[in-house]
């Protein structure tokens, strides 16, 4: 079965999803909460299996404030399609499975191997708007390259990031600062456009995109290749 992901929502609709990725990451976190809560705005968290199991607190503070939560591997190295053991960790806090799912760094040839990722009531998730946040450092930047990419529109997904995945705290809890100063202008700018900002569970996943190998996998276990190589077949 070939493995397929989404990029958007329905376009007939004025709905955009909000996902960040790499958390939790207290006190981040919890800043990116308290700005979508005070504005009546939902996101989706990809959280990494590492981080629930180091702050379970943070990641059930995600849930009890009404945002929805997705799968974003274990580990987040590049070539480890490590979904499962982070599904462990999720499941056990959230009491049930998650509905989507991220593959880290758009490498989906990771989910090949992985029970989780197949499952056919998995959703994966890319997104259309990408402002590449955790590499800049000005926060109007981030605002500009989310509210004017060409691709914003109704089912726009929009990729951001209030964490890492590295271990360096300072990094850790550095990197996502000019993204948290930029939210709410990036919020109140997309409901001014009259956008409502919602869940992914709330949002109508349309047109799947089916993978095709792209090179990523270049040096990934033998016989992670021999999978990629075999797609199509």
């Amino acid at each position: 079965m070939p493995l397929k992901y989404y990029t958007h929502g329905r376009r007939d609709q004025m709905k955009v999803a909000l996902t960040f990725d790499d958390g939790p990451n207290p006190p981040r976190t919890d800043q990116v909460i308290e700005i979508l809560n005070s504005r009546g705005a939902r996101g989706t968290f990809f959280v990494l299996g590492k981080w629930v199991e180091r702050w379970p607190e943070a990641f059930l503070r995600i849930v009890d404030k009404g945002h929805a939560v997705g799968n974003h591997s274990h580990l987040h190295q590049t070539h480890l399609g490590d979904f499962d053991r982070a599904e462990a960790a999720i499941g056990n806090l959230l009491g049930r499975p998650t509905q989507f799912l991220r593959a880290h760094y758009f490498n989906f040839f990771t989910c090949l191997y992985s029970p989780v990722a197949l499952a056919p009531e998995m959703k994966i998730v890319d997104a259309d708007v990408n402002p590449a946040d955790y590499a800049k450092t000005d926060p109007d930047a981030i605002v500009e390259a989310t509210l004017n990419d060409p691709a914003l529109a109704g089912g726009s997904i929009i990729d951001l990031h209030d964490s890492t995945e590295s271990d360096d705290d300072a990094l850790r809890l550095a990197r996502s600062l000019p993204m948290i100063a930029a939210l709410p202008a990036i919020v109140d700018g997309l409901q001014a456009r009259g956008y409502e900002l919602v869940g992914l569970d709330e949002m109508e996943l349309v047109d799947p995109v089916e993978w095709r190998p792209d090179g990523r996998g270049t040096f990934a276990s033998a016989a992670v290749r021999s999978m990629v190589n075999k797609i199509g077949d």
